[in-house]
């Protein structure tokens, strides 16, 4: 995972827990049972109270502005909990692929960066990218090859075949790995997929 992001995440989740702490802490030590134990200056609500009681609501209730802001400052902690969410999804390093060893596992872009700087170091590849949408037991990579002018792309996808892809089954073993290579060229007349 990334430092900064890492970093961020750890920072969040320590405000959210120390607000909902420090709240619930507040509503516990108030409770009858324990008001009377506290110092004399400690904030308190009256005996027999609510936290949010009916009057309390009403008052700003009578406002225009209150409803719109209540709904608009939802909405809005809802979305950006929500693109936080997204983005711990979309920008993790990776599902993490099992190897052979239960403890052993490995990060799917970490593989995916392997296979596709192997790929581009085979002749004939110019580019190459590797994506590895995994599942729990079995994997699947979609890997798109850009060849060099003249390049013949039977005997490439052989050697990518037998090069780095047969690399990415055996480091994932026993589990399979299914692969679909689209290869490409830079003229759009000679583009070939398979």
């Amino acid at each position: 995972m990334n430092p900064s992001r890492n970093a961020v995440n750890r920072t969040l989740l320590a405000l959210t827990g120390t607000v909902l702490l420090a709240g619930g802490g507040w509503l516990a030590l108030t409770a009858d049972a324990v008001a009377g134990r506290l110092p004399a200056g400690w904030p308190a609500p009256d005996a027999g109270t609510v936290l949010l009681d009916r009057p309390g609501l009403a008052e700003p209730r009578g406002h225009g502005w209150w409803t719109p802001v209540v709904v608009a400052g939802t909405a809005l902690a809802l979305l950006l909990c929500l693109a936080w969410f997204l983005a711990q999804l979309r920008r993790g390093g990776g599902r993490r692929l099992p190897l052979a060893g239960p403890p052993l596992t490995l990060r799917t872009r970490a593989l995916a960066d392997a296979v596709a700087r192997r790929a581009e170091a085979t002749d004939g590849v110019d580019r190459a990218h590797v994506h590895l949408p995994a599942g729990k037991k079995r994997s699947r990579a979609r890997v798109r090859v850009l060849l060099e002018p003249g390049a013949a792309p039977g005997p490439v996808l052989e050697r990518l075949a037998h090069g780095p892809l047969d690399e990415a089954r055996a480091s994932l073993a026993p589990h399979p790995l299914r692969t679909r290579v689209r290869v490409g060229v830079r003229s759009a007349r000679e583009r070939r997929a398979r």
